[in-house]
């Protein structure tokens, strides 16, 4: 599994600490089980396999029908993303088809009377600014490389759930019947074969460090 999407993960367990939720991930593809397996003892409520023939080769048409389906039934209220190329090239894609938008390279965050602060830079970094979540969700947002450092996985394994893609029309992820009573996860992480650590975005600061817009 690359760093980017470890880095993720770990940034997502602690959004969903600190806001009192849970945290899942979700992996794209074909014949990826085996990475669905690495995933799963990373301190996660659950870890869906989204796995269909269109999906092998990288499309954002493929990337956000698969991920519209898939959000239809997990229901999160965050989704994070590695700040790769590939996550630039679909992203704005997938929020615009649900009347959403997309922060792009976020570097940290902070829990605001129970609502998710993400911080980024502009300008070359000669300025920082905080941005919020408004509306509905699910909310959308990218993480730069970077920005979170990756933690270590536990001894347990989260569930490993299958999720059929329907490529002619609108259909929910298959569920295992014994998920049926487990909550939704509120985060969650995405990424796929493509999220390498040098396909990134931007430039990088040293893991762990963390930066705040002044108030």
């Amino acid at each position: 599994m690359e760093p980017a999407v470890l880095r993720d993960l770990a940034a997502a367990r602690q959004f969903a600490a600190e806001l009192d939720t849970t945290a899942s991930a979700a992996v794209l593809g074909q014949a990826i089980g085996h990475l669905a397996g690495e995933l799963a003892p990373r301190h996660l409520e659950k870890v869906y396999a989204v796995e269909h023939a269109l999906l092998q080769d990288y499309t954002p048409d493929a990337y956000t029908i698969a991920l519209r389906q898939l959000l239809e039934q997990a229901k999160p209220s965050i989704v994070l993303f590695p700040h790769t190329y590939q996550v630039r090239d679909f992203l704005p894609k997938l929020a615009a088809s649900l009347g959403k938008v997309a922060m792009s390279g976020a570097i940290s965050h902070r829990v605001d009377h129970g609502q998710l602060v993400l911080a980024r830079q502009l300008f070359q970094g000669k300025v920082n600014v905080d941005a919020r979540f408004a509306g509905a969700a699910p909310h959308f947002a990218s993480l730069q490389a970077g920005a979170y450092r990756a933690d270590q996985p536990g001894p347990e394994g989260a569930p490993y759930h299958s999720a059929a893609v329907n490529s002619s029309r609108p259909a929910f992820p298959r569920r295992h019947p014994h998920q049926a009573a487990r909550a939704l996860p509120r985060i969650a992480a995405v990424g796929g074969p493509g999220s390498r650590a040098d396909d990134r975005v931007g430039g990088s600061r040293h893991p762990g460090s963390r930066q705040h817009s002044a108030d």
